[in-house]
């Protein structure tokens, strides 16, 4: 055994330089990762929510499932404004809950760095979306939209990465 241990501090068994480096790569990505890929990742997990909460909730007349009871609800009893504030909560604020819940902490880290920017190119990015599908987006409507939207997300996603953080603590 201590022969073993003799050959393993011998400079002739080190690691190749190339994996070594490769190695830091990947640690460095994995606890420092890049603003585009957890965008990425964070537009993936929006695009996947958005599609759910358009089944009950039809973004700019929308619907998955041709199913308007909802949207026919806020739009009576609140009017206008509040229902798209609504509706853009729902959208970006449901995502942004689960992905406080599934990224890792490096990436809820970055997010959280500039989480304005983040949630206000996923809400241009959403709106542009419903365009490209037809969606008939007037500016006063969308106003509010937006503004249900960036703020709910920042809000709950920032409330999501606080509960999981406090999770964390409790059961380490």
């Amino acid at each position: 055994m201590s022969e073993d241990y003799k050959d393993f501090l011998n400079d002739s068994h080190k690691t190749p330089k190339r994996l070594d480096e490769s190695v830091l790569h990947m640690v460095h990505s994995d606890l420092d990762p890049s603003h585009k890929v957890v965008f990425i990742k964070l537009a993936l997990i929006q695009g996947f929510i958005g599609v759910l909460t358009m089944l009950f909730c039809p973004q700019f007349n929308l619907s998955l499932t041709n199913n308007y009871d909802l949207f026919h609800y806020f739009h009576t009893n609140f009017g206008h404004a509040i229902c798209m504030i609504i509706c853009g909560s729902i959208f970006l604020g449901s995502g942004a809950i689960f992905a406080a819940s599934i990224l890792s902490k490096a990436e809820l880290k970055k997010i959280h760095s500039c989480a304005p920017l983040y949630y206000m190119g996923l809400s241009i990015i959403a709106v542009s979306a419903f365009m490209i599908l037809g969606a008939e987006v007037y500016l006063n409507l969308l106003t509010f939209w937006l503004l249900g939207a960036i703020c709910s997300g920042l809000l709950l996603f920032e409330l999501g990465r606080l509960a999981r953080k406090k999770a964390n603590q409790a059961f380490n």
